[in-house]
This record gives structure tokens, sequence and C-alpha cells, in this order.
């Protein structure tokens, strides 16, 4: 396939800076089959498909760089129901029963029914894509001083 030195830039460009390690694969599989590689041997470097590489490379043709972006609805869908996560998270534990004043990652994997069976690790990543931080609760100590609360009055 032939490809122009502004095509070839495009895709080194990608394949060394671009976000999605997806996408940086796709291009620097492209600009090898753009500087005279077979697509087999290009699916041999990549560990893909000999049609992979080919749907890559003529994709690219078509549609430039936005070919290598992964459809939307593709892949294993969320088990995590974001909207849920949120309703719970903003709400304090007592409303769903649980005697504390703030919410654990833990505590999160057993309330909410679509965390069932998550790490807190797991659950932190979920808090993540729904645009949620969790900060853990820290104990106060004003003051060491013995002499504090008359000081502050």
């Amino acid at each position: 396939m032939e490809f122009s030195a502004e095509q070839q830039a495009e895709l080194k460009q990608a394949g060394h800076t671009h976000p999605k390690p997806g996408v940086r694969t796709r291009a620097l599989a492209v600009l090898a089959v753009a500087r005279g590689q077979t697509f087999t041997a290009v699916a041999a470097m990549f560990d893909a498909s000999y049609h992979s590489v080919s749907a890559w490379a003529h994709g690219y043709r078509e549609r430039g760089l936005a070919a290598f972006q992964v459809a939307p609805g593709r892949g294993r869908p969320a088990q995590v129901n974001a909207q849920e996560l949120e309703d719970y998270a903003r709400q304090s534990p007592r409303q769903f029963g649980c005697n504390r004043s703030r919410w654990t990652l833990a505590l999160l994997a057993q309330t909410v029914p679509s965390l069932k069976g998550l790490t807190p690790a797991g659950v932190s990543q979920a808090l993540r894509r729904c645009g949620l931080a969790y900060k853990r609760g820290q104990a106060w100590l004003l003051s060491p001083d013995p002499e504090f609360a008359k000081k502050k009055s």
C-alpha cells in the first residue's frame, strides 16, 4: 500500500504520542505496512491477525486516525451501574442500614448491588470511572497542648 510522507509522519507521531495505547499500536502497525512490510509480517510483529492489520491499514486510508478508535458499544459491557453507584455514594451509609457515618470501599462493595464481588481496589476504580473521588476520613487532633481549650475560648 502506498502512503504519503505526511501520512507516514502522522502515523509515526500517533504511534509515539497518542494517549490511548490501542491507537499507538495500530498506528505503528500501519506505519510498518507503509514502510513496505507485508500484512503477514506486521501481524507477526504485533501479535495480531493478518485480517486485523489489513483492516487497520484500509481503515486508515479511508478515515485517517479516527479508524483506530474503538467504536462505542464494543468490548465488555460495564458491570457497574454508574448512576446507582453515584446515588449510594452521595448519601450517608446510615440511609442503607449501615451503622457508620462514612463509606469505606469495602462497605460500598457490600451495599451497592452492582458492586457485589468487587475488591476495594475494584470499587476505587469504579468510583474513578464514574467521576467520583474516594478520600478516607481522617481523625482530627486539634492541638497537643493541654491548655488548648482555654486558649481557644
